[in-house]
């Protein structure tokens, strides 16, 4: 079969087009022919080297997909070839409470991810979709619906009326609305650009900033809100940034931090503990999210009929460009790549 491998990881150019050898389905296992792949941030940074330790140049990428199962180990049960499955990308996080063990099975990073004609996953991890869950929707679905579903939801626990903060359009803050908004939430996000601001607020988004014509975003957000700040914040812009989203969070606030596009995981984080002290605000790391929490935000989409938005489709071949498109920031929303 056809598949892509991340190569040296020394960048983009080490993405490229192998004959590989057809998954087997063992014990508890099901093969999955790949109808579409999505992509994240973190795809990016495993072809750069940046995102954990270095991979063999044969991992396929993606942690993002949607397929129809064409194969069924011994024992599984619950499924039947045709199914149309997806599954989070910590194939071994199902409910359990998080532990560091999971890296090690991490589709596109730690175990081999969608990029690919056919996948093998465990059976336990797949959840069978909805009819009324569109293929363009699953495939672009599995980190951002489980990480914004453990952010504003599991940990934030936010309630109908409450703020909740996303920073940028890509995927996570898209999904963040969209989910906020299906929750009986109000939502604010920020961006660069007024073009992809008048399409956050045709979303729902109730309030936005400029960040490029408005560098102190915070204050233009607390004097939009009268003060009042965000109940809850999928902080997509990491610890460079962390004093700005602190003075962004109101008294009682609670910030799932997942993202790092203000520079890089590593850094340290900027900020005052006084603030945070004084506003009692809550931090939590968050990665990604369980089975459980995926199947949860799953349900929501299909009852609301939530789309994802995708803002370009690429053809298999065409992987390459689908990583420098989203590599050039231009993007708003998700990135597809068509595999069947």
């Amino acid at each position: 079969m056809k598949a892509y491998g991340i190569g040296g990881q020394s960048g983009l150019d080490g993405l490229h087009l192998v004959e590989a050898q057809e998954p087997v389905a063992g014990p508890g296992e099901i093969v999955v022919r790949v109808a579409a792949a999505g992509l994240n941030y973190r795809d990016l940074m495993v072809l750069r080297g940046q995102y954990g330790a270095a991979q063999p140049a044969t991992r396929v990428p993606l942690s993002d997909g949607v397929g129809v199962i064409e194969a069924l180990g011994e024992a599984v049960t619950g499924f039947a070839i045709g199914d149309r499955v997806l599954a989070p990308h910590f194939i071994n996080w199902i409910a359990q409470p998080f532990s560091m063990a999971l890296f090690g099975q991490d589709m596109g990073v730690t175990a081999d991810g969608w990029l690919a004609e056919k996948v093998k996953l465990p059976a336990a991890a797949a959840i069978k979709l909805p009819e009324t869950v569109s293929d363009d929707t699953a495939a672009t679905l599995a980190v951002v619906g489980g990480t914004v579903w453990h952010a504003m939801i599991a940990f934030g626990q936010v309630q109908p009326g409450e703020l909740v903060l996303a920073q940028g359009t890509g995927g996570v803050a898209i999904f963040a609305l969209q989910l906020a908004k299906a929750m009986g939430a109000q939502f604010a996000i920020t961006s660069s650009s007024d073009a992809k601001i008048d399409k956050c607020r045709a979303l729902g988004a109730d309030y936005t900033v400029n960040y490029r014509t408005h560098p102190d975003w915070p204050a233009a957000l607390m004097e939009a809100t009268g003060g009042r700040g965000a109940d809850v914040v999928v902080d997509t812009l990491g610890f460079p940034a962390f004093a700005q989203t602190v003075q962004a969070t109101s008294v009682n606030g609670r910030i799932g931090t997942l993202g790092a596009l203000s520079g890089s995981p590593q850094d340290s984080a900027t900020g005052s503990q006084g603030l945070i002290i004084a506003k009692n605000i809550t931090i939590k790391g968050i990665a990604s999210g369980s089975r459980a929490m995926l199947s949860a935000a799953l349900d929501v989409i299909a009852s609301d009929g939530i789309e994802m938005l995708v803002d370009r489709e690429f053809r298999f071949d065409d992987a390459p460009a689908a990583f420098a498109h989203l590599d050039s920031g231009a993007h708003m929303g998700k990135v597809l790549i068509r595999v069947g």
